[in-house]
């Protein structure tokens, strides 16, 4: 039955039976549509269920994929499956409680163990730390402690610490303090570290506080 004279019969109301089919005529073309649209509607949830349910499977599937590239980079840096599994584990840890991602943890892992340097939970957590402070990622500062320990100072500016060279030692200057120390990558190292735990002791622990530093760590 049509909507209006459905409803004047149901409220008791008498319309001339011409005005009904006048009103009939003009509310059809309504009822049509929305009928349309709740079938539209419908189809419409069942393809954002399939989507909802194609894009969790990726996502689970893309996880893997990337757990398993850094698997494979691991065991070659550390060169055991045993020695990549037991550092996976403590990265993972380590992540967790940073602001960083995972693969960003692992990849500076990665780099400073290829080139010799000390990747130990303790030395990410300083160069982290000074980062964090300086509103850089990780990897900006893994990549200017990586040139610094080979002779090269340009990248150490982007976190206001200054180099010049005498033969074998280098002066680094910051926020006004100079400081002399060899110039080979233990020494730089070790006082790139100490600038860390003087200064920015607690910076991914405060950053962790805030809305960021959770949010990101939900990734």
């Amino acid at each position: 039955m049509p909507i209006v004279r459905e409803l004047t019969t149901r409220l008791g109301y008498k319309i001339d039976d011409r005005d009904l089919q006048k009103y009939d005529k003009q509310t059809s073309g309504l009822t049509t549509s929305l009928k349309g649209l709740a079938t539209a509607a419908a189809a419409a949830g069942v393809a954002l269920a399939g989507l909802a349910t194609g894009a969790l499977i990726k996502g689970i599937y893309d996880t893997n994929v990337e757990f398993e590239k850094l698997m494979a980079m691991l065991k070659t840096a550390t060169g055991s499956v045993k020695l990549a599994d037991e550092q996976f584990a403590k990265l993972q840890e380590f992540g967790a409680t940073t602001p960083f991602q995972l693969n960003e943890v692992v990849n500076a892992f990665i780099k400073l163990k290829n080139l010799g340097l000390d990747p130990g939970m303790a030395a990410l957590r300083d160069y982290g730390n000074i980062a964090t402070a300086m509103g850089k990622s990780l990897d900006q500062f893994i990549e200017a402690v990586a040139d610094a320990a080979t002779g090269e100072f340009e990248r150490l500016k982007e976190f206001g610490i200054k180099a010049s060279k005498q033969g074998d030692q280098v002066t680094f200057t910051f926020k006004g303090v100079k400081t002399t120390v060899k110039n080979d990558a233990a020494a730089i190292t070790g006082y790139l570290r100490s600038i860390s735990e003087a200064n920015f002791g607690t910076a991914m622990t405060d950053q962790m506080k805030t809305l960021p530093g959770l949010i990101s760590n939900e990734g």
